[in-house]
């Protein structure tokens, strides 16, 4: 192997199983909440086979038609024969990396959605969702028609072909607003998750998991700083073009990882059994110091002296299904909370006034 081909087969072969990985284990999670995929799972799941698709395009790049490799040696006509199959190979990957990106936005959108459907960025979230479609579908638009006719992209014998003249202008327009809009989602849920009650150490955590979707937008700028080094007169396509797609492999399956992070604690604490990240009843839990006496907690105790959701912290389980949205037994959203709350209300109620009436018993 010579010239960039280690480096390509690197950025298949490291990232393309982790994603995978994250991917099964995010189903794994909805399973053990006993909760059905959602929109989300289904977005995730088809910007995973986008992903793999790009991967796949990239491999028969390399294995076929010398990505990473320089031309050179060859004589004119293979260098034709090179050149030609090479933009037909990027025209493709055009298309799977806007999906791939695209859906994965979606599905991290749709996540926040459901989580955060009755907060304050209920409506920046559909916004959002809005312009990533918008963003497809111009990115769709303008990759097929690069040329007209279309095959003139890669057929440069076809005579009184129009193409697009400022071709690195065109990735650097569609790549930075998509790295924009990347930054703008990982900023979004910040101040609802400040506003959780939840120890100082576990936000920080949960704001860590968020932030390590920034490596996405880190690998998007690299893909955007190579992809300007594209020249359409050049006869070293293969070399010249190849970190661009390096770091788009990284960028398409670095983004399904991050977006699959924030739904797998019920494995982290399945795995870890002292993970205390994965619910928030330690806010509100009494330290050993405090602890009463053995002879208290025996004592009877009325039902006005149970405490209320809103007075004590989640068990694992209510939290990991609060966590994970569409759940059969409880919402994630404000509405099933406080149909709960509202359910345990009218219960003290009704027992507080049991009590009474047979305490009105008694006395006669």
């Amino acid at each position: 192997m010579t010239g960039l081909i280690p480096n390509v087969y690197a950025a298949i072969i490291i990232p393309m199983p982790a994603a995978g990985l994250a991917l099964v284990l995010r189903i794994k999670a909805r399973r053990m909440t006993r909760m059905g995929l959602g929109y989300d799972d289904a977005l995730c799941i088809a910007a995973w086979v986008f992903a793999v698709a790009y991967s796949v395009d990239l491999i028969v790049w390399a294995a076929c038609f010398k990505l990473g490799q320089k031309l050179a040696p060859d004589s004119d006509e293979k260098i034709d024969y090179y050149m030609e199959k090479s933009r037909m190979m990027l025209w493709a990957s055009e298309y799977l990396y806007a999906w791939s990106i695209a859906l994965t936005k979606l599905a991290v959108l749709s996540f926040y959605r459901r989580l955060f459907q009755f907060s304050s960025i209920r409506i920046p979230i559909i916004v959002l969702m809005v312009m990533c479609g918008i963003w497809l579908t111009l990115r769709t638009f303008l990759t097929t028609f690069h040329c007209l006719p279309v095959q003139a992209y890669w057929d440069k014998t076809i005579t009184n072909a129009r193409c697009i003249t400022h071709v690195a202008r065109f990735y650097l327009g569609t790549d930075l607003t998509h790295c924009l809009m990347d930054f703008i989602i990982l900023a979004l849920p910040i101040w609802e998750i400040i506003r959780m009650r939840l120890p100082f150490g576990q936000k920080i955590a949960v704001l860590g998991l968020f932030a390590l979707g920034s490596l996405v937008g880190i690998a998007s700028i690299f893909q955007i700083i190579e992809s300007q080094t594209y020249n359409p007169q050049t006869r070293e396509l293969p070399y010249e073009f190849a970190l661009a797609m390096i770091w788009g492999s990284v960028e398409v399956h670095l983004a399904v990882f991050t977006s699959c992070l924030a739904l797998l604690r019920p494995i982290f604490r399945k795995v870890i059994p002292g993970l205390s990240s994965g619910n928030s009843y330690a806010a509100s839990r009494p330290s050993v110091a405090f602890q009463p006496p053995p002879e208290f907690a025996q004592a009877a105790r009325s039902p006005r002296e149970d405490p209320l959701d809103s007075e004590r912290g989640l068990t694992h389980q209510e939290y990991d299904t609060l966590s994970l949205p569409g759940s059969k037994d409880n919402s994630s959203s404000g509405r099933g909370i406080f149909h709960y709350r509202e359910y345990r209300m009218s219960s003290l109620q009704g027992s507080q006034g049991s009590d009474s009436r047979l305490s009105e018993r008694s006395v006669r």
